[in-house]
Order: structure tokens, then C-alpha cells, then sequence
């Protein structure tokens, strides 16, 4: 076949390369340009402090990196889940969608480049009344190991374990007398196999008693709502482990007691207030049987 007669060929090998480039452009991955361009309209589009939510969920880091703290502040981006919040930014890349809002109405989409921005609704959202992670300050609380108080320190030394360490120990948090493990403050854990974080308050027991963590003039919803767990790299081998008890106290009366197990991962706990519109006093106390390795942190609310 002479080289003229081969010519025809080349209109559908242009067709198959022009395809696959196509396939090829679409399934890559953003570049950190493509990210910072959304800047601007993702801040437009953000009222009232609604959820901004990346797909694919590893995205997430590139996407915080772009957009900044002020659209993917901390509290957000280390959720314990989504229910609180009546409205969320979706932004898609690659055409993934975000699972954890599969139910949410779409009530607006734009394009942006290789992005698809969508707002959405929950239809059923639960108002927070009272996020007791937001209040681990002297002004809200006092924390006892056993009946000794735990020192308030706004500016102690600030570390950090790297990987299989500790997770970060905060420079405000309150400081119980058995140690530096043994106190109670804000910080972020990894959770489960995505080492997806978890922003919660810090609350291993300590040896000296119970961890008692008490908030005082609390408004009160219907609910006190939370979840707990252990950071996933420190306890993903432990079998059998002692569980951690955490029981809430309304005015010194028990509201209810959760056992959370290694194995359940940063699992949830409920229970029913039974004074919502009442300002009171609420407590946590923390205690395990055997404190070793019981790095417990938990993140509660009313609502």
C-alpha cells in the first residue's frame, strides 16, 4: 500500500488520539492555579458560614491550601459530621460528588473551569445551641482530676508527636497534676484508615480519679449529642482494650453513661436532656478502668 493510500487512516487516529486526550485532561487532577481561581466565587457564593465540601475527599488539603481558613476554617473542615449545618458548597472536581451530602437539595450549580460548584440544602438540619468544644476556657469551665482542679494555662508548651506520636497539645488547655498526657483542650485527631481529622477535646483519664470537665450556665437543647474516639494510628492494634466511659451529668444529675470501645472508631453518643430552654450546669466525666494508652478525646454539643 503506497504512502497516498494510507493517508485515509489518518482521520480516525486523530479521532482515537483527540479522544483519549479528552478522557485523559477530564480525569486529571486540578492544578493548585486551578484551585486558587476559585477563590473569588467560592466567597461570593458563602453565606452565613455555610460548609464548604471538596469531592474527591482527598482534595481536601489543595482545596484549604487555595481557599484559605476563612472559607474552610478548622472547625469545619474537622467535623464531626454534617448535621448541624443547614446549607453547604459542594465543589466537585472530576465529576465526584461529596457522599456525606447524598439527600441534600441542589439549589444552585455553576461552572468554574474544570469545577462544578453547587450549593445544596439539608433537609433536615439540627440547630446547635451550645458547642461545648468552643468553651474549654476558665470563663466556661473547670476540670478536676478526682476532686483536684486541673490549672488553667493560656500559653503552656505547644508539641506535637508526628506520625504514631501524640496528636498536638495545645497551648491553652487546662493541666491535670499526673502529667502532661492528662489534660483537658482543643485539638484535632486522625480517624479511621483516611486519617480523615476530628476536632475534639482532649480528655484522657487520668490516674488520679476521673476526668470531671464542667461547664457552667449551659442553654440547653432538647439533646446533648456527641462522638469519641481514640486517635486511629495509637490504638488501630489494640484488642480488647479497656473502653473508655464518658457520662454527662445535668445539674448534678445523670443524663447518661457511653462506653466507647477501640474497635468503634470516633463513634456517636446521645441523650436526652430533659430540661431543653433550662440554662444549667453540664458535666463530663471521663474514666476507664485502666488508663494506659487511653488517649480519649470527644466533641459534644446541645441541640
Amino acid at each position: 500500500m503506497t504512502p497516498r493510500r494510507l493517508l485515509w487512516l489518518a482521520v480516525p487516529l486523530a479521532g482515537v488520539v483527540e479522544l483519549g486526550a479528552y478522557y485523559h485532561f477530564a480525569r486529571r487532577a486540578p492544578r493548585a492555579e486551578e484551585w486558587a481561581r476559585l477563590r473569588e466565587p467560592v466567597a461570593a457564593l458563602r453565606q452565613a458560614r455555610e460548609l464548604v465540601v471538596v469531592a474527591p475527599r482527598w482534595a481536601d488539603p489543595l482545596a484549604r491550601h487555595a481557599l484559605g481558613d476563612a472559607l474552610m476554617p478548622l472547625a469545619d473542615v474537622a467535623r464531626s459530621d454534617e448535621s448541624r449545618y443547614p446549607r453547604a458548597i459542594e465543589i466537585s472536581a472530576m465529576g465526584e460528588r461529596a457522599p456525606e451530602l447524598a439527600g441534600w437539595r441542589t439549589v444552585g450549580e455553576q461552572n468554574h473551569g474544570r469545577f462544578t460548584v453547587r450549593t445544596l440544602e439539608n433537609p433536615a438540619p439540627e440547630p446547635v445551641s451550645f458547642d461545648f468544644v468552643d468553651h474549654v476556657t476558665p470563663e466556661h469551665a473547670q476540670v478536676f482530676e478526682g476532686v483536684a482542679p486541673c490549672g488553667w494555662n493560656p500559653n503552656a508548651p505547644v508539641s506535637a508527636g508526628g506520625l504514631g506520636g501524640n496528636p498536638t497539645f495545645p497551648a491553652q488547655r487546662f493541666i491535670c497534676k499526673s502529667g502532661d498526657w492528662f489534660f483537658a483542650g482543643v485539638t484535632v485527631i486522625d480517624d479511621d484508615r483516611e486519617y480523615r481529622p476530628r476536632r475534639c477535646i482532649w480528655a484522657h483519664p487520668p490516674p488520679g480519679g476521673p476526668l470531671r470537665i464542667r461547664f457552667e450556665r449551659v442553654p440547653l437543647g432538647k439533646t446533648i449529642r456527641g462522638w469519641g474516639g481514640l486517635p486511629w494510628l495509637l490504638f488501630r492494634d489494640s484488642v480488647g482494650a479497656t473502653p473508655v466511659e464518658i457520662e454527662v451529668r445535668i445539674a448534678g444529675a445523670s443524663i447518661g453513661k457511653h462506653a466507647h470501645r477501640d474497635e468503634e472508631g470516633f463513634a456517636p453518643f446521645r441523650f436526652e436532656t430533659g430540661r431543653a430552654g433550662e440554662t444549667l450546669d453540664v458535666e463530663f466525666e471521663i474514666s476507664a478502668a485502666n488508663v494506659k494508652d487511653r488517649h480519649f478525646c470527644f466533641q459534644a454539643d446541645s441541640r
